[in-house]
């Protein structure tokens, strides 16, 4: 069996002087058009980052952020934490007294269950929606606040019932 391969080889091109201007011409050409885009860019357009923390960006109104729940209107009817599908919402309440003082929450459903333990662990709330949805007093809600970031796990704990926590109604409920 007689195989014949053909192998061509290519001569190069003399570089004459002319040819070295033409591709000096091409090579500054290319770079002043790039550099041309890219000064466009830099000083032609506004930019776009803003300067935070100094300045925060404000979200819209139906952004899903933190949860707050109104410890004073919560009625412990156990919805939020039915509906919640990742099990984060903690509710302890006990049966109020027959001579206790009648409550009302602010919608006027009546307030039968003392709360005693109203905990959420945002580590593993997945911002779904749907606590606050079958809430039927709405006292829990998605908040506008994005900066609530800890170093450790315990800490994405929030009991509702403490002092520091029912400061939070003052700038969250209107």
């Amino acid at each position: 069996m007689n195989t014949t391969t053909l192998t061509t080889t290519r001569q190069p091109e003399e570089l004459t002087f002319k040819k070295w201007l033409l591709n000096i011409f091409r090579a500054v050409k290319t770079v002043s058009k790039g550099m041309g885009i890219t000064l466009k860019y830099v000083y032609g357009v506004k930019p776009v980052t803003i300067e935070y923390p100094e300045v925060r960006e404000i979200l819209p109104e139906n952004s899903r952020s933190r949860l707050f729940n109104d410890a004073e209107n919560c009625i412990s009817c156990y919805q939020c934490a039915v509906a919640c599908p990742v099990d984060c919402i903690y509710i302890t309440a006990t049966k109020r007294d027959k001579d206790a003082p009648k409550l009302k929450a602010s919608n006027g459903n009546p307030i039968r269950l003392d709360l005693h333990q109203y905990t959420i662990d945002t580590a593993l709330c997945c911002y779904c929606g749907l606590c606050t949805t079958v809430c039927p007093t709405e006292c829990l809600t998605h908040t506008t606040d994005y900066e609530f970031a800890q170093y450790t796990l315990d800490s994405m704990k929030y009991d509702y019932l403490a002092p520091d926590i029912r400061a939070w109604r003052d700038r969250i409920v209107k």
